[in-house]
């Protein structure tokens, strides 16, 4: 491997071991411990959110873990079901298979093991610059909208009555249609178990926040707070399992669970799955690989600047990839990093990704231990779970902070937002996307352009509307602040002849590039024609503070023969051979090779 070659992203895995240490063990159990326990409500729900039979989502939970630990470069990312990726696995198969349906179980899995599979083909590829083609402020609003959707899409489940739909407009006819029909009026025993759940699960955590405050008892508080969901399913499911024994009031429960034999989701694979079907899911599989690996990306780097670490695109590829792979092989649903687990895992002590496969063989025991008991958890009670853990990602301070900085990029956090609420996922994020690229090309398209000066008694050039500068008489210096192409070359043009308009009796004029990065072909030719019809007019074309991959396109065109003589190394360099110039009177100029 040369020097200046990158190491393969495929070198032995796991990278994380070299700098383990046996003082990491107690940090990385007792964070396998605490976010195992958190896991088994969190998985249950999420399933629920995707359209999943329950015990999906801790198939999704076990093999993602350890899949991540043997390529996974973040060392507290907790790999698992996610809310924003579930929503999506529900929005891209609803309209394909019954939710629940056997059918539907498959394509999820097909969903999670192409995405995986996409995944490290990205990572072989070194693919991971794919993580910065979706802003900040797209990955915000979409992730806001998501969040918003979960909210409102989980009343019709917290209430006890069926779904709602993916969007606001499909909420709304859904709600029309269904107004005053006796088959969805609202159960009151579900909706009692859902609303004390939700008011369980909000007062809990800052009861215990208050008891920290306190002082006494702060780590068993905390632990506490980790475990209260828990905590409430378990009183709820046995309140369920009394009504039940005791003839009371029926509450809508999770039902028994199986976990089925390892793969029997694929003996349905057949010619029930068309290709039409397939084909449904190349847009899902490309957006959910894309979200879940930005949105990874964007929590695993969160945590790796506290830590002072750096994390691998293209090894989070493969990492996230597996652990796609091995949530779907199991009859599973995409997986991603999420930023709830992550904050637990990170409090709780993790100081490897040893901490996930603590995390996944407690949570094999916890599953051998409880599954029977799970089956008397109520729906409503899992939806107030997930709207609790949704809750905190509704949150309007980055767009704030945004809209104070810059408008162009607050409204890409809005365009993303509205276009995933009334428009969908796939609409949305292109609307996101595209306006994006447009503010981005029309900041492009409106490139700075200053007159310049010299300090006094420096070697340094300023803006003359910022400082106080000298001037040389008949020299006009401009500096342009952006790379020179076809998307802004007329606007350079407009702005350089106004200053020679201002500028009368100018005979130089001297193109300050120490900025500009690229010059394409459109621009070259517009430079050449200004060479050109500068010279009629008696003023000559000079540049200076050329970088050198810039200039080594200029040497290769021929118009360089007849530049080169007024091309200098520096604005200093200009300065001082015309001041020279000026001073003896003589019309020509020193040149010095850039």
């Amino acid at each position: 491997m040369t020097p200046h070659q990158a190491p393969s992203p495929w070198a032995m895995p796991p990278v994380w071991w070299r700098r383990w240490q046996r003082s990491d063990l107690p940090g990385d159990l007792s964070a396998g411990l605490v976010v195992a326990v958190m896991l088994v409500p969190q998985s249950l729900a999420y399933a629920m959110l995707a359209g999943l039979p329950p015990h999906a989502g801790l198939l999704a939970s076990i093999l993602p873990l350890l899949a991540y630990a043997v390529f996974g470069d973040s060392r507290t990312l907790s790999v698992g079901p996610a809310a924003v990726t579930s929503l999506m696995v529900a929005h891209a198969l609803s309209p394909l298979a019954l939710a629940g349906s056997p059918l539907y179980v498959l394509l999820s899995a097909l969903l999670a093991v192409a995405s995986g599979a996409l995944m490290l083909v990205m990572g072989v590829l070194r693919m991971g610059f794919l993580s910065q083609l979706m802003s900040r402020p797209v990955v915000q609003g979409f992730t806001v909208a998501s969040a918003l959707l979960i909210l409102a899409g989980q009343l019709g489940p917290l209430l006890g009555t069926r779904g709602l739909g993916h969007t606001l407009p499909d909420m709304w006819q859904t709600v029309a249609s269904r107004w005053g029909t006796a088959a969805d009026v609202m159960p009151g025993v579900d909706a009692m178990v859902g609303m004390t759940s939700l008011l369980a699960l909000w007062v809990g955590p800052r009861w215990l926040g208050r008891v920290r405050q306190g002082g006494p008892g702060l780590r068993a508080s905390w632990l506490l707070g980790r475990l209260w969901p828990l905590l409430v399913l378990t009183l709820s499911g046995a309140l369920a399992w009394w009504w039940a024994s005791t003839n009371g009031p029926q509450v809508q429960v999770v039902g028994p669970l199986s976990l089925g034999r390892p793969g029997e989701v694929w003996s349905l694979l057949g010619p029930e799955l068309t290709w039409r079907m397939a084909g449904d899911l190349v847009l899902p599989v490309l957006l959910v690989s894309l979200v879940g690996f930005v949105s990874s990306m964007s929590v695993a780097q969160t945590f790796a600047l506290k830590h002072g670490d750096r994390v691998d695109a293209d090894r989070e590829l493969l990492g996230l990839g597996l652990a796609n792979l091995g949530g779907g092989l199991l009859g599973g649903l995409a997986v991603s990093g999420g930023l709830s687990r992550t904050v637990v895992n990170e409090a709780a002590g993790a100081r490897s990704p040893l901490a996930g496969v603590i995390t996944a063989v407690l949570l094999v025991l916890l599953i051998a231990l409880v599954l029977p008991a799970l089956a008397w958890l109520p729906r409503a009670t899992l939806s107030a779970v997930i709207i609790m853990a949704v809750a905190n990602l509704v949150t309007w301070a980055p767009w704030r902070a945004t809209w104070a900085y810059d408008r162009a990029d607050a409204g890409a956090f809005a365009s993303t937002l509205l276009g995933v609420l009334l428009l969908g996922f796939e609409v949305g994020l292109l609307v996101g996307l595209v306006w994006s690229l447009g503010a981005m090309v029309w900041r492009h398209s409106q490139p700075h352009v200053a007159e310049v000066g010299r300090v006094p008694g420096t070697e340094h050039f300023r803006n003359v509307d910022r400082h106080q500068v000298e001037r040389l008489p008949g020299v006009l210096m401009v500096r342009v602040d952006e790379s020179l192409e076809f998307t802004n070359i007329q606007r350079v043009e407009q702005g350089v002849m106004a200053m020679l308009a201002r500028r009368p009796g100018t005979r130089t004029l001297v193109l300050l590039m120490s900025a500009v990065n690229h010059v394409d072909h459109t621009a070259l030719q517009a430079l050449i024609e200004w060479q050109q019809g500068l010279a009629q007019q008696g003023i000559t074309l000079c540049l200076t503070d050329i970088k050198g991959p810039v200039a080594d396109r200029l040497h290769a065109t021929p118009w360089w023969e007849h530049m080169q003589a007024h091309v200098f190394l520096s604005a200093n360099h200009a300065w001082q051979a015309l001041s020279q110039t000026f001073i003896n009177g003589s019309g020509s100029t020193h040149h010095t090779r850039c």
